[in-house]
């Protein structure tokens, strides 16, 4: 018996993005407000905990410690705002001539359930942490939060056009994500913290351990190399897993400059080139990386009003130097660091291009986070 495989012809690869920096010409631009915070349950408090424990919402809730609070309403006044201003960074986005893609948005918040836990869905806003593009490659990461479980099925409609368009598709193990599942030594620091998480995991039969899980938000693209920031035995699993997957034309540098997402804290602008906004842990980067050029950005002051209006804190104030590249040398970023960045790039000759992102950290996330670049003009190289 003679068996033929049978062969899709490709069309034009829309995929091909190999660094932070190249001209970008396709983007996903995230979508879909949720009107509540997702269910806040053990993962939810794990993943936001150095910005959420013990803190009190704006209902007087304590956001962790309160085990009957399941949910919390958000202010439909900062879902209107940043809708408009996400429509707004679209449209600057289309304006320098790069193709925009938005994902499907759910009809409404619903309960989802695996055999072990429940939680609720989640649209799909910042596009950029749990999928990332590598060369061309959509490489599509395990969730440490149990709400994202289904968040990329309204991407899906996209990643099949990719894949018809030539590029691989790559979807990390799916978690089982039984409390068991999670390495708490992150949390060790915090006595009070750790003895409560300890307290409410709930043993499974189905456990088997420590299980892959990592954000790609947690990795930073350098070309042949991958920068990626791993403070738990479930990331370094990751590592392990993005390494053994993209094979030795890859190599990944690990790092732990802070506790998951790492772009809040560095971000490359060009070769040689990144903004580094925890100077205190320069230090804990790659040797090769210490000897680029890393520029601090101080926190801007903010007035309480200002403070109190972003309502709840999922994101450290850092976020709003979360800025995107479209080129060598043009960023889009917070209006209130337009001046500070062009002077610190002045001799770097950059063009800082600012647009308006309200509450970014109620929303956990800004200019880079919202976006997952899907096409980059350039080739892969190696920069170290």
């Amino acid at each position: 018996m003679v068996y033929v495989q049978s062969v899709m012809k490709p069309g034009k690869n829309i995929v091909n993005s190999h660094n932070e920096w190249d001209t970008l010409e396709e983007v996903i631009v995230g979508k879909g407000l949720p009107e509540k915070l997702p269910a806040l349950d053990f993962t939810f408090r794990l993943h936001f905990h150095d910005n959420i424990y013990n803190v009190t919402s704006t209902c007087g809730s304590k956001l962790v410690n309160d085990k009957n609070t399941q949910e919390l309403h958000i202010n439909k006044r900062h879902i209107h705002e940043h809708n408009e201003d996400i429509e707004n960074y679209v449209d600057l986005l289309k304006s320098h001539g790069i193709t925009v893609r938005r994902p499907k948005t759910p009809d409404k918040i619903n309960t989802i359930k695996t055999p072990d836990w429940k939680s609720s869905n989640h649209p799909a806003l910042n596009v950029r942490d749990l999928t990332m593009i590598v060369g061309n490659k959509i490489i599509e990461t395990p969730p440490s939060l149990r709400f994202r479980y289904f968040e990329n099925d309204f991407m899906k409609h996209l990643f099949l056009e990719y894949f018809k368009s030539g590029a691989e598709w790559i979807t990390a193990p799916r978690p089982l994500m039984v409390d068991e599942s999670f390495d708490l030594s992150y949390y060790e620091k915090d006595n009070g913290a750790i003895a409560e998480y300890r307290s409410l995991i709930k043993e499974s039969k189905m456990s088997c351990g420590h299980e892959i899980m990592f954000d790609a938000a947690n990795c930073m693209r350098l070309g042949e190399h991958i920068l990626f920031n791993s403070s738990t035995k479930n990331s370094e699993l990751g590592l392990q897993w993005l390494q053994r997957t993209l094979g030795d034309r890859y190599k990944i540098l690990k790092t732990n400059v802070t506790d998951t997402h790492i772009d809040s804290t560095f971000l490359p602008l060009r070769p040689g080139l990144a903004l580094m906004l925890k100077p205190e842990k320069k230090h804990l980067l790659p040797k090769c990386i210490q000897k680029w050029d890393l520029i601090d950005i101080p926190l801007r002051d903010r007035s309480r009003e200002d403070f109190d209006n972003q309502g709840i804190k999922l994101a450290s104030p850092r976020i709003e130097l979360n800025v995107l590249s479209i080129d060598k040398s043009t960023i889009i970023c917070h209006p209130e660091y337009r001046d500070i960045l062009h002077e610190k790039l002045k001799k770097y000759k950059f063009n800082v291009v600012p647009c308006r992102m309200r509450h970014c950290e109620l929303f956990s996330g800004a200019h880079h986070c919202l976006t997952l670049d899907v096409r980059r003009n350039g080739k892969l190289e190696n920069y170290f």
